[in-house]
């Protein structure tokens, strides 16, 4: 199901595509862009989404504003719990993602399919159970009454060796 942002915007579509939001930025994507695209990508970014994909392939123009874009919006996005994924067709703009150092960052894709694929279909990753603390030698649990985790034992015996 598809269906168009509710803030138009001349640099920006913004639409669903399943539990993705897509953001189409187009155009020359420079300094006066960037700063007026901050509302729109701050809006989309602002609510805890799954996954946030920006597609770079209507962009004919990216400098380093733009870059300072995306590293805001994927701050943003993961700040929200989310994660953002970037699709980026075009040789110039991966260039500038490789001279920025931001290709592992962003790691890029060609298509939106590929941005998506096996993303609903993976199995969550379960948290570790958690591990209450012992001392190491004799396998005894550490309380926080008795112990303040910089070597310094509290509670009663905490004196006994002086």
């Amino acid at each position: 199901m598809l269906h168009n942002s509710a803030l138009p915007h001349q640099y920006l579509y913004a639409y669903r595509k399943g539990a993705c939001t897509v953001m189409e930025l187009h155009g020359e994507i420079d300094l006066a862009a960037a700063l007026a695209l901050v509302p729109c990508l701050d809006a989309h970014t602002s609510r805890a989404e799954p996954l946030i994909l920006i597609d770079l392939t209507h962009v004919t123009f990216l400098d380093c504003a733009g870059l300072g874009l995306l590293c805001r919006a994927r701050r943003r996005a993961i700040a929200e719990h989310g994660e953002l994924r970037l699709v980026c067709p075009h040789p110039p703009a991966l260039r500038l993602l490789h001279l920025a150092r931001l290709t592992d960052t962003f790691r890029p894709m060609r298509t939106i399919a590929e941005a998506t694929q096996g993303w609903c279909t993976a199995p969550p990753i379960p948290n570790p159970p958690a591990q209450r603390p012992t001392d190491g030698r004799t396998g005894q649990l550490i309380t926080s009454s008795d112990w303040d985790g910089r070597g310094r034992r509290y509670g009663p015996g905490a004196c006994a060796s002086d």
